[in-house]
């Protein structure tokens, strides 16, 4: 086997520290948010299950659910359940689909976004090799996943959790980023633009997540053919198999290298999969802004609703099983007390929708910060060059921003309506989950509207309203588990919102909220208007 040319890789360690001291900001709250909600989620467990009948209970409700199964994984240890394996039902799938997330767009962003905004050529031009940069990129990455691994590891061990089980679940969510980070390298090879192999990406972990869930929920050997299921399959807290974890890792090496080979065979900026022709010209209803922006993110709109559905979905279906789970656990039970009032049904729903709109609110950011994303790729420039006014540019991508977030919400809670009224057996807890999850609009539009401010006024600190929306997580999840002090509850948007149907519905505080989210809009729109464009 011959060796490979060093000149391949020449320039790597200058790249490497270039790409993480230019992405300190955004791998910083990727860490830190991974992080913070495992070990969060592992320290509020401790309180919620803090003895063997809570946890036998937990077992017995939420072991046989398909839903719970399908989301949440297998079961692995219910048959000797330990705080350990609730731990890992809690938190393995959803911190594995994190970290996947990660890996898929930090990959995208410094391969395929870099060509598609011409400055792989620029680099590539000086003393560089042709695989330095995707190398760097890889690097850094995995060193994110790694990062994220040994923080959870410390943290579960920290409170408490065995040593070697806590090893076990960060090995299964590390491998699972290296997996998806060589997923994201292959698909920068093959999609002809940056969106393609974002999208491409993005549709391998649905169908890794859904496999796996098929098999889990079948009990069969259909788990074994994803990603997601090998590393589930090491069994932490539950008579450990590290040689699963083997498999993740070999596959994650192969994946890589394939991404190399493939990189060999295409040109720069082009994909081995063409871009398909376009028609000549556009649609009457494609060539306004509003038109335009919606062509833009329709895949994404449709997507983040698809997901919040079948979230609905899984919080619907165990709406009935609430009551019995809080009964035999006071623990549980105080802490719907303190979440507002109304049945204890309620006071859950009322939670799940609070915790949907945050989920939602994560398209919202993503949608509002797309005028960014056009503006540093260059291709706001061409269109500003003519008779387009600026404010009439972005209102059409922040209409795009403020219906889709409608659309997200209204399909969380139509799956929640509908999977309740299914075992419920009442009809009316449709339209009664749809209007809950509607509620939630005015403090999800706050953060349409802090983007628009920040792209507007402070562009380079546009990423912050991702900041902002961590923030609103942290609160929302872990704030009455940790006692935060009532003024930093105050500053989420959701605090201020009824949690229906928990709660009376108060139009006071959602027309305060919605003029909040106005004034940030006309503010950012007045400081794009007197802003140079393209600012890095």
């Amino acid at each position: 086997m011959s060796r490979p040319d060093p000149q391949l890789f020449q320039g790597l360690g200058p790249l490497i520290r270039f790409t993480a001291r230019r992405d300190r900001l955004r791998l910083g709250l990727w860490l830190g948010g991974i992080v913070a909600l495992l070990v969060g989620s592992a320290a509020s467990l401790l309180g919620v299950y803090p003895d063997q009948e809570s946890i036998d209970t937990y077992v017995r409700l939420f072991g046989d659910n398909p839903a719970l199964v399908a989301f949440a994984g297998p079961g692995y240890g219910f048959d000797d359940p330990t705080i350990g394996v609730i731990l890992v039902n809690e938190t393995q799938v959803f911190a594995c689909i994190a970290t996947a997330l990660m890996s898929i767009f930090l990959v995208n962003r410094h391969t395929r976004v870099e060509e598609d905004a011409e400055r792989a050529e620029l680099v590539r031009a000086g003393v560089v090799g042709r695989h330095a940069p995707a190398t760097a990129s890889a690097v850094v990455v995995a060193a994110m996943n790694v990062a994220v691994a040994v923080l959870a590891a410390v943290g579960f061990v920290a409170l408490g959790y065995a040593t070697v089980g806590s090893l076990a679940l960060a090995g299964s969510i590390l491998v699972v980023g290296l997996v998806f980070a060589g997923v994201a390298a292959v698909a920068a090879q093959v999609g002809g633009t940056s969106r393609s192999a974002l999208g491409l990406g993005l549709v391998v972990l649905a169908v890794a997540f859904l496999v796996r869930a098929v098999g889990d929920v079948g009990g069969s050997w259909v788990s074994w053919a994803s990603p997601i299921g090998w590393a589930q399959g090491v069994r932490a807290f539950a008579g450990e198999r590290w040689w699963t974890l083997g498999l993740c890792a070999l596959l994650a090496v192969a994946l890589t290298l394939a991404s190399f080979r493939l990189a060999s065979r295409r040109d720069l900026g082009a994909g081995l999969v063409p871009p398909r022709p376009g028609r000549a010209r556009a649609g009457r209803w494609a060539r306004s802004p509003l038109g335009l922006a919606v062509r833009l993110q329709r895949g994404a709109v449709v997507g983040w609703a698809t997901g919040l559905f079948v979230a609905g979905i899984v919080y619907g279906s165990i709406g009935d099983d609430v009551a019995e789970l809080v009964e035999d656990n006071p623990t549980f039970a105080d802490v719907f007390v303190q979440l507002g009032g109304g049945s204890l049904v309620d006071s859950y729903l009322g939670t799940a929708m609070a915790m949907l709109a945050l989920v939602a609110a994560g398209f919202s950011v993503s949608s509002a910060l797309a005028l960014r994303s056009e503006e540093t790729a260059g291709r706001a420039e061409p269109l500003l060059a003519g008779p387009l006014e600026r404010w009439r540019w972005a209102l059409g991508h922040l209409a795009v921003a403020a219906f889709g977030s409608v659309v997200v919400l209204a399909a969380a809670g139509l799956g929640v309506g509908v999977a309740y009224a299914a075992v419920s057996g009442d009809a009316g807890e449709v339209v009664r989950n749809l209007g809950a999850a509607l509620v939630t609009l005015p403090a999800v539009l706050v953060l349409v509207g802090l983007a628009a401010l920040l792209v507007g006024v402070a562009p380079r600190a546009a990423l912050a309203v991702w900041g902002a929306l961590a923030l609103m997580a942290v609160i929302g999840f872990l704030g009455r588990l940790l006692r935060l002090p009532d003024w930093v509850m105050e500053l989420s948007p959701l605090e201020h919102v009824p949690r229906l149907p928990a709660e009376d519905l108060a139009l006071t505080p959602l027309l305060v909220l919605l003029v909040l989210s106005v004034a940030l809009v006309a503010a950012g729109l007045g400081g794009l208007r007197a802003r140079d464009l393209h600012i890095r």
